[in-house]
């Protein structure tokens, strides 16, 4: 018999099991590791993790969260979906596994009255993009994770501004503006990264009239990753800069099995006409602080064609793609891009 239940922290080892069980991509190949499996829902304020089980056996985990955001420019309510995982395998039987925790959780968001539910879908994770487009949901933007392995060496020191985080947010506010997607509490959640001690800081490097700045967040204690599988070029390019790296200041490039740790930027802005300049060598900062803490990966998110960034380019460098699925549920019209990308939805 299949049934659909709230979760409980009770079930964190079974949900941890099935994570672990359930890689993510196919050229690259990944598995999540992390110690406790509602970290992402203890950031979110309304928020709900729903598990399918067929007779006793977990089978599928969608979770979702209720956010007061902005669209149209005014304030309204937009539901995040996350998590969505099945059982490798049960995935044939769709009516019975994610395909019914998709439709027990877009009933339950409905009668909240949000005018949208929204998810990032990795773009080859081929199982999760079915579903959402059965279910109504399009792609409304694409965003891509840039992926550096970190760097050896001195970096130059920096101000994090964390004890003028106020001020920062409200700089970093005024960049954003009025996007779709943008939490109506813009602070929150780099406040509570600050509390809790994920928030490194938000970095800024200057010259003349030129400018850029990422705010970086460590997971490294509660988020880690496996290689499961990689191209054969990443891997033959391994077996040339592995070793150079000890001496040199040149990239690692994960082995297979290989545990990864992560600092993630977000929130990357560059203004004037050095600002891409300026955003590569403060990126290049940044990775040579993570080598230092003992960081494997540096990874940036953010919207393709954003335009408070123009993304400059690295060598290694791997871009994960990811699709931004919107369902209309109170309105017609998907929200128009640029939109944001809210650090608590990944």
């Amino acid at each position: 018999m299949f049934r659909i239940r709230e979760a409980t922290p009770q079930d964190n080892e079974a949900l941890l099991r099935l994570e672990s069980e359930s890689p993510q991509g196919t050229s690259i190949s990944i598995a999540v590791d992390r110690d406790d499996y509602f970290y992402r829902s203890r950031v979110h304020d309304r928020c709900k993790v729903l598990l399918g089980e067929e007779d006793g056996q977990l089978v599928g985990i969608m979770a979702y969260a209720i956010k007061d955001v902005l669209l149209n420019g005014v304030p309204d309510k937009a539901a995040y979906f996350y998590d969505l995982r099945g059982d490798a395998r049960y995935r044939r039987s769709m009516k019975r596994g994610l395909f019914r925790l998709w439709k027990q959780a877009l009933q339950e968001i409905e009668d909240t009255g949000a005018a949208y539910i929204y998810g990032h879908v990795k773009a080859d994770n081929h199982d999760s993009m079915n579903i959402s487009t059965k279910m109504g949901a399009r792609i409304a933007a694409s965003s891509i994770i840039l992926t550096l392995p970190s760097l050896p060496g001195n970096r130059a020191p920096l101000d994090d501004h964390l004890d003028h985080l106020d001020e920062e947010i409200e700089r970093l506010e005024s960049y954003v503006g009025v996007r779709p997607l943008r939490p109506i509490s813009f602070g929150d959640a780099y406040r509570r990264g600050a509390e809790l001690g994920y928030l490194r800081g938000i970095f800024r490097i200057e010259e003349g009239e030129s400018f850029a700045q990422v705010s970086a967040w460590d997971l490294s204690r509660i988020y880690r990753t496996r290689v499961l599988h990689m191209p054969l070029s990443l891997r033959a390019l391994g077996v040339v800069l592995n070793p150079l790296s000890k001496a040199l200041p040149v990239p690692r490039v994960p082995q297979i099995g290989q545990q990864l740790t992560y600092m993630q930027l977000f929130d990357p802005i560059c203004r004037g006409p050095f600002g891409m300049r300026l955003l590569k060598r403060l990126i290049q900062t940044m990775r040579r602080a993570a080598r230092r803490d003992g960081v494997d990966i540096v990874t940036l998110f953010a919207y393709k064609d954003d335009p408070l960034y123009c993304l400059p380019r690295f060598f290694p460098q791997e871009v994960m793609k990811y699709n931004t699925m919107v369902k209309p549920l109170r309105v017609q019209e998907l929200p128009v891009p640029p939109l944001y990308l809210d650090i608590r939805d990944v």
